[in-house]
């Protein structure tokens, strides 16, 4: 028994965590040399002091409390991460772990059993780990960055205030089911945003970037920009961890949206513009093609337009430019396109033309809707329409030429008095291309004649 009783104070004495035992008022009566690390003090000085005197004043009522309710019997053992002040008076964080040994039923004969270890170094890694992060929130917040973690084992998806805010919802109302969130993601955005993501949790790219459209909690849908990466595996390589960031990028869609607009319509009529008008007669055209169906362009000018432009101005022009425009636009099929070129020219693509007799009916209901005066500040102004038919395959099979032959249709109508139109026909074209360019060129010519004038 004695031998037992020796090994058994040398795997105390020894033992790399602080080990005391104490009187029940605290006071120490036996102490291992690990417990005199952090406390600062001399194996034999700590037997001369209490416990609660090595405590900073912070801490010492609430361990005082702890003990009392041990002995009281009210908890079995009290363990907590408590300061102590050292014997140079600094200070070190110890986890501190205490219970009671009962040698009989009194009080007189309870002791303290006290394990101190020094934890400092871990709690200042925290702290610095939580300062870290309160860093980075105020850096993503000023940036207006939402955070997601996903854990994919736990099925769960926690997210900042910013995420909830993004979104429309309070923090406690926001889906964390990895489901339910996936579900707010717009359905024609999905697939392309999960077959990213899980190309990346395969281990196939680095990371994963999409710009995808969810619905807030009111309905409305929001551009965010999502980007993320695995931050844990197991072991067998297997994503358990996902993090990342979620962007508000709804305004600069809009702008982008708004951008590619304006590239491709007229800015005075919102009409499409030249550029538009190739891109949808050749799309037009090959669907003519495997449909064996034709396609008409028609090339139309105002009548009159200039000496109404000259007489009333620029503004009253464009008025007048507007309204032909939504004109065109009612009398037209939502199939059929009609842009501007420019000036008073517009073109028009009617697309399922069955028969000649299908596209002389749509053109002259456009031409009886152009008839009709326009009222304009006040002034009732009537217009004529010229316009010329260019039918594919038999005119043209490609978008250039529809439009360049639709157009010399519409200078012949022009040549013969105007306000109708007709349809192309074997015609010199070498010559009248020629004659079209010098008259625009006469046009051009008497503008800036008018211009020098009025200056």
């Amino acid at each position: 028994m004695l031998e037992d009783h020796h090994l058994y104070k040398a795997a105390i004495e020894h033992s790399p965590i602080g080990i005391g035992l104490c009187a029940p008022e605290g006071r120490f009566l036996d102490v291992n040399r690990a417990l005199c690390a952090p406390t600062g003090h001399e194996a034999q000085a700590l037997r001369s002091r209490a416990l609660f005197d090595l405590c900073h004043p912070d801490h010492a009522e609430r361990t005082r409390r702890g003990v009392q309710a041990l002995l009281a019997g009210e908890r079995e053992a009290l363990s907590m991460e408590t300061r102590l002040v050292r014997h140079d008076g600094s200070t070190v964080w110890v986890q501190a772990d205490l219970a009671v040994a009962r040698t009989d039923t009194g009080s007189g004969g309870s002791h303290l059993i006290v394990q101190l270890q020094d934890v400092t170094a871990r709690r200042l890694a925290l702290e610095a780990l939580r300062a870290s992060e309160q860093r980075l929130a105020y850096v993503l917040d000023g940036a207006g960055l939402g955070t997601f973690d996903w854990s994919t084992r736990a099925r769960h998806v926690s997210f900042n205030r910013r995420t909830a805010d993004m979104l429309g919802y309070e923090p406690a109302d926001l889906p964390t089911d990895p489901d339910a969130w996936f579900a707010m993601v717009h359905p024609q955005d999905a697939v392309l945003s999960v077959r990213r993501i899980y190309r990346h949790l395969r281990g196939d790219a680095d990371s994963f970037e999409v710009e995808q459209r969810m619905r807030a909690r009111h309905g409305q849908w929001i551009w965010v920009a999502a980007r993320g990466r695995v931050t844990e595996r197991d072991a067998r390589g297997v994503a358990t961890r996902v993090s990342g960031t979620l962007l508000d990028v709804t305004k600069r869609r809009a702008a982008l949206d708004q951008a590619h607009h304006l590239a491709l319509h007229d800015p005075l009529t919102d009409l499409p513009n030249a550029r538009l008008l190739r891109d949808r007669l050749f799309v037009a055209i090959q669907a003519a093609r495997r449909a064996r169906s034709q396609v008409a362009v028609v090339f139309i000018d105002l009548d009159r337009f200039k000496p109404v432009n000259d007489e009333y101005g620029h503004a009253v022009g464009d008025l007048v430019l507007k309204a032909t425009a939504m004109r065109l636009r009612s009398a037209l099929r939502a199939s059929d396109t009609v842009a501007r070129l420019g000036g008073d020219e517009f073109v028009a693509i009617l697309t399922h033309c069955a028969t000649r007799q299908d596209v002389t009916q749509t053109i002259e209901r456009l031409i009886e809707q152009l008839q009709t005066p326009f009222r304009v500040e006040g002034h009732v102004l009537s217009m004529g329409v010229s316009a010329g038919v260019a039918l594919y395959p038999a005119d043209g099979r490609d978008a250039q030429t529809l439009i360049r032959n639709a157009d010399a249709a519409m200078y012949e109508v022009k040549r013969a008095g105007g306000n109708g139109f007709g349809f192309h026909a074997s015609l010199n074209y070498e010559r009248l291309m020629g004659m079209r360019s010098r008259e625009r060129g006469r046009d051009r010519d008497r503008d800036v004649d008018g211009e020098a004038g009025a200056r």
